[in-house]
């Protein structure tokens, strides 16, 4: 677990015309758990101002925050610490985080601690909000906060859930990574699977009244079990702080991925922010490429301002596309209603996506049907598989159907399995079970369908020239009798 590093970014010119402010390096916010591999444009920028609204629920301000003994931040450590720090994994505009022991419970955790003690800067007050808001949150998908509070110096400390893993991104850019191997199956629908598993962390955040603002693909980690999580809340902002939720001329976000409304001063960031910013993953997860590029951060903004939409490759399905042009639409209220709705399409998609391979199964099924008739395949072993072939095929497409995925393209196919079983029950003189199955036609299409009448026809002929058969084989079969009992008395009375 490698944390990013800060990065100087390649701001280019002001962008104080934008009404943007520019970002320096002081207020960079990184959080834990991020790979070290980042852009400029890959960054969060700016740092939120402390809004000290507490929840009628909330204990008092930060002032009686409990205070912990750490090991390791100084050179006059104390005796009997709660934490011993391990090593550093980042340091932000906020803070500094270090992998740590929690003494008494034995367990490794992340502490951050703010760059300023209480009343000497932003950043104490700004982690303790922090805390607060992470710590509303109570979901699979979140890793939770264990404790807030400050240390003998004074800053602030957040401990975390530490996590070991790797970052979504770095599995995106790397077919080779080591983590695809735990990957069974698609990796596309394994992607939308963690993409409606954060989508469910984000409903759960919004139920909470909590928006995250920074959602991409670097904070996003999958767990050594397959755990997936939603990182990095450091920018969140409480939904019922209409301070926090009003932007300013601060841009504060990662640029690459930030919706409209994020840009221009006065709007009010609501929970669509976030589907906006689920989407611009989700375009970066189908595509590998970031949805807002540009050769420096100004131009990168200015097209978000303008509404300026990223191309999807053709190469993308249809329904994907859809979903991702819908979450990227400019102006908030053209969007997906919620992210639950958000999630709701990409589950659809994927229902639709295996209802569609079961479609080309039974395809290939009724074809291999349709080549064993046609070679006249008419030994035990293949009229056993042809039977077996047959009716998994029906079972698959009537699955297919109810799902309402192709009806009528599945309706098609089941007909013509059915005409292949009739017309091969022909073949092998079947014509009790030819008969019944040109019923179920008729029963399917109606009276009066010509080829359907032609089977009846053939299924007639042949049961009339199968009994003239039998009894021109029951006839010789007598006569070579009766010659053979003539034969023997011709013997016996040849002996006598």
């Amino acid at each position: 677990m490698t944390p990013d590093d800060t990065y100087q970014l390649d701001e280019g010119p002001s962008l104080k015309d934008l009404g943007v402010a520019t970002p320096v390096r002081d207020t960079d916010t990184k959080e834990a758990f991020i790979p070290a591999h980042s852009l400029g444009v890959r960054d969060t920028q700016g740092t939120p101002e402390s809004s000290h609204f507490l929840d009628p629920d909330h204990a008092e301000p930060s002032a009686s925050c409990p205070i912990f003994k750490i090991a390791g931040t100084s050179p006059f450590d104390p005796n009997d610490p709660a934490f011993t720090l391990v090593e550093s994994l980042g340091v932000g505009g906020m803070g500094a985080v270090h992998s740590a022991t929690q003494a008494f419970m034995g367990r490794q955790v992340a502490v951050k601690r703010s760059h300023d003690a209480e009343g000497k800067g932003s950043t104490y007050e700004s982690v303790i909000e922090e805390g607060r808001r992470f710590g509303r949150l109570d979901h699979p998908n979140i890793p939770p906060v264990h404790m807030v509070g400050r240390d003998e110096q004074g800053h602030a400390i957040l401990v975390m859930k530490q996590i070991e893993g790797s970052d979504l991104r770095s599995m995106i850019q790397d077919p080779e990574h080591p983590r695809w191997s735990q990957v069974e199956g698609d990796r596309r629908m394994w992607t939308l699977e963690v993409l409606i598993q954060i989508a469910w962390a984000l409903e759960h955040a919004h139920s909470r009244s909590i928006l995250h603002r920074d959602i991409k693909a670097e904070n996003v980690m999958i767990g050594d079990f397959g755990e997936v999580f939603l990182i990095d809340w450091g920018v969140s902002v409480d939904l019922r702080d209409k301070n926090a939720t009003l932007t300013s001329d601060k841009f504060i976000g990662t640029p690459c991925f930030a919706a409209p409304e994020m840009l221009k001063s006065g709007e009010v960031l609501t929970t669509s922010t976030d589907v906006y910013l689920l989407g611009a993953m989700m375009y970066e997860i189908i595509t590998g490429q970031v949805p807002h590029t540009g050769r420096s951060i100004r131009e990168i903004l200015d097209k978000i301002v303008v509404g300026v939409r990223p191309d999807i490759p053709a190469s993308v399905p249809t329904p994907i596309a859809t979903i991702i042009n819908q979450a990227l639409e400019p102006k908030p209220s053209d969007r997906f209603a919620s992210i639950e709705a958000f999630r709701q399409a990409i589950q659809r998609y994927k229902a639709d996506h295996f209802l569609l391979e079961q479609l080309r199964l039974a395809e290939q099924q009724v074809a291999n049907m349709r080549h064993w008739l046609n070679e006249k395949r008419t030994d035990r072993e293949t009229g056993y598989r042809f039977m077996t072939l047959a009716h998994e095929a029906l079972s698959t497409l009537k699955a297919v159907m109810r799902g309402g995925v192709k009806v009528q393209y599945a309706k098609e196919l089941m007909i013509e399995n059915i005409r292949i079983q009739t017309e091969y029950s022909i073949l092998v003189q079947q014509y009790g079970v030819a008969r019944a199955l040109v019923a179920k036609l008729g029963d399917e299409l109606g009276p009066g369908v010509p080829w359907v009448v032609k089977l009846a026809q053939d299924i007639a002929d042949a049961t009339t020239a199968g009994a003239d058969r039998s009894a021109e084989l029951r006839i010789q079969s007598l006569a070579i009798m009766f010659e053979k009992v003539a034969e023997l008395q011709r013997d016996r009375d040849t002996e006598e």
